[in-house]
């Protein structure tokens, strides 16, 4: 078929073109929250550079805010697909709010071979 004969494609209407940018956009933040959620646990959590309890005293009296802020964020992600967020939530251990906004992570027991 000549060029001249094809039909050219028909532009996609303006309000067909923006939902499917939402969506993009909704996918792309949600996948990057639940990236950003999981790497924050495990950087935390499992750690080969540092304890819990060592990144716990380097956040200071910020450390409580963070832990909510973080905490949030997975139960909004669990709400949509709570899978989406099982590798972080995996590693998570015990820890202890103080009211000074600190957070305490008691040593891990060692383990015995």
């Amino acid at each position: 078929m000549s060029i001249l004969n094809e039909q050219q494609p028909q532009q996609v209407p303006p309000a067909e073109r923006i939902a499917n940018q939402m969506i993009n956009q909704a996918r792309m933040a949600f996948q990057q929250l639940v990236s950003v959620y999981n790497e924050g646990s495990r950087s935390f959590w499992s750690n080969p550079r540092a304890t819990p309890q060592e990144i716990s005293s380097a956040l200071g009296n910020r450390a409580a805010e963070v832990f909510d802020l973080h905490g949030k964020i997975g139960a909004l992600l669990a709400q949509v697909k709570p899978e989406a967020i099982q590798p972080g939530q995996s590693v998570v251990g015990q820890f202890t709010v103080n009211a000074d906004g600190t957070v305490t992570v008691p040593e891990a027991p060692a383990q015995q071979g």
